[in-house]
């Protein structure tokens, strides 16, 4: 895998952790849940940030 795909993948995955917080808060699921899903989606969308800024830094 390539840098360039590893960065789309993270992006993506970031994308997906997004979308599946904001259709458990719009569901009004448990507040458990929409707090266990917006970490994993915060924790995703570091992950990508911190990815892309390494790849500025080259």
């Amino acid at each position: 895998m390539t840098y360039q795909q590893a960065l789309d993948l993270a992006e993506f995955e970031a994308d997906i952790a997004l979308e599946k917080f904001l259709a458990a808060f719009e569901a009004d699921e448990h507040p458990e849940v929409i707090e266990l899903l917006n970490v994993e989606a915060t924790i995703a969308r570091r992950r990508y940030d911190e990815a892309y800024e390494e790849d500025l830094a080259h």
